[in-house]
Formats: structure tokens, C-alpha cells, sequence
């Protein structure tokens, strides 16, 4: 009974935990209290992996539990960001867990079926979202702390930026409720990055704000992915691998 409870309210308990996480967080960063602020970001993703793993029933989604603990570890290496080891870790195991979503979505996809329209609005996405990457990059290439760390950065960008026109992709594809939340879910991700880089690296006035926006649209992104575990999916849109959960 108490199961079916938490089960049927799940996204009163999401909203619930989102909106303390994201207070939590934003008051740990007021006090200048970095170091926890930092493993706060490792300490949501891993609730939400939590999240995920309890609210798939019968069968739980490898793929995107993998990518959950390779994000999730590479938060956790980000509270050393300065230390140039811990901080090109961090960036590989970041670039590494969207590698785990591009090999689960690009054998969904096709190009087949796309009208001028639509292909027009893919190349217009793809531009913003590609430009607002390079421009990133570009201001990060003098604060980055070695060569490799600037790679997996750049790498990084990369994927996310082939992450996101792929997304569209597949959700052009099925056209239901769960791959348009997973759209969202990669969006959110996506500037959710921009965000915490721009705050990181103090590249505008209002840094601080930028880091509340970060924070706050990486809580949407997670409970986005997790809305996508439970919405109802045909076999044929279902991302990764999935395996029959243990009940010993």
C-alpha cells in the first residue's frame, strides 16, 4: 500500500525534493560555504538516481543509469575543480556519460520523413545551441587548466551540442509524451551547463544569478529524465538496455 502511495504521487515528491534542493542550495552558496555547495550537486543526482532505480518497476534502464553515475562522479571530482587531475576527471566522466545517451538515441533516429519546415527549425536550434556553445568554449580556452582538461571540455560541448539536435530527432521521430519530455530533459541539461560554466568562471556581472540558474534547471533536467522512466513507452522509442530487477 505505502508503495502504491509513493508511486502514485511521485511528482508531488519530486516537486517536493526539487524545490528544497534547490533552496538548500541556493542558501549553502549565500554563506560561501563552496566545498558543500559543490557536493550538493553530486548529493541530487544521486537522490534522483535513487529515484530512478525505485520508481522502474520490474525492468530498470542500465543506459541511463549509467549515465547518472558517470554525471553523477563527475560532480563529485568537481569539489577539487581547481586540482588540474581531479578537474580533467571530471570533465572526462562528463563527456564519457553523454557519450551514453548518443548511444542509446542515435539508433532511434532518422532523417527520413523531415519536411523543409522542420529541417529549418532543426537548423536554426542547432545553430543557437551550437553558437552559444563556441562562445562558451572560447572564454573558457584561457582559464582552463591544462590541454587535456580544454579537450574533454571541447569534447564535451560537442556532444552536447550533437545531443541536442539528436534529441529532436528522436522525438520528431515517435512524436509522444515521453520523448518530448526527454527533449526537455536534454534542453534543460544542456543550458544547465552554460549556465554553471558562465557562473563558474565569473563571466558576467551577475555571476551568482547564473549559478541559481544552473542549480535550478539541472533539478527540472533530472526530474525530467525520471518523468521519462515512468511514462508509458513503446518498445520501439525505449532508449538502452533495460534488465530484470532484483527482488532477493
Amino acid at each position: 500500500m505505502g508503495e502504491g502511495i509513493l508511486h502514485k504521487n511521485y511528482k508531488a515528491i519530486v516537486t517536493f525534493f526539487g524545490l528544497a534542493f534547490l533552496v538548500g542550495s541556493i542558501y549553502i552558496h549565500t554563506t560561501g560555504d563552496f566545498f558543500w555547495y559543490r557536493t550538493s550537486r553530486g548529493i541530487i543526482i544521486f537522490f534522483f538516481l535513487g529515484l530512478l532505480v525505485y520508481y522502474q518497476s520490474k525492468k530498470i534502464n542500465r543506459a541511463l543509469v549509467y549515465f547518472l553515475l558517470l554525471y553523477g562522479l563527475s560532480s563529485v571530482l568537481t569539489i577539487w575543480y581547481e586540482n588540474v587531475i581531479s578537474a580533467t576527471w571530471a570533465m572526462a566522466l562528463s563527456f564519457l556519460s553523454y557519450i551514453v545517451l548518443l548511444a542509446c538515441l542515435i539508433p532511434k533516429v532518422s532523417f527520413k520523413k523531415m519536411t523543409p519546415l522542420f529541417l529549418a527549425i532543426f537548423l536554426v536550434t542547432v545553430v543557437i545551441n551550437g553558437y552559444l556553445l563556441y562562445r562558451l568554449i572560447l572564454m573558457i580556452k584561457n582559464v582552463a587548466l591544462s590541454e587535456i582538461h580544454y579537450l574533454f571540455i571541447l569534447l564535451g560541448a560537442m556532444a552536447l551540442a550533437v545531443l541536442g539536435f539528436i534529441s529532436l530527432l528522436y522525438n520528431h521521430k515517435y512524436s509522444s509524451r515521453a520523448t518530448l519530455i526527454f527533449t526537455f530533459f536534454v534542453f534543460s541539461l544542456i543550458f544547465s551547463e552554460v549556465f554553471r560554466s558562465i557562473g563558474y568562471y565569473d563571466f558576467i556581472v551577475y555571476a551568482n544569478i547564473s549559478v541559481y540558474i544552473a542549480r535550478g534547471l539541472l533539478i527540472v533536467a533530472l526530474s525530467m529524465l525520471l518523468n521519462y522512466t515512468i511514462a508509458r513507452k513503446k518498445s520501439s522509442e525505449q532508449l538502452g538496455l533495460t534488465t530484470i530487477k532484483s527482488h532477493s
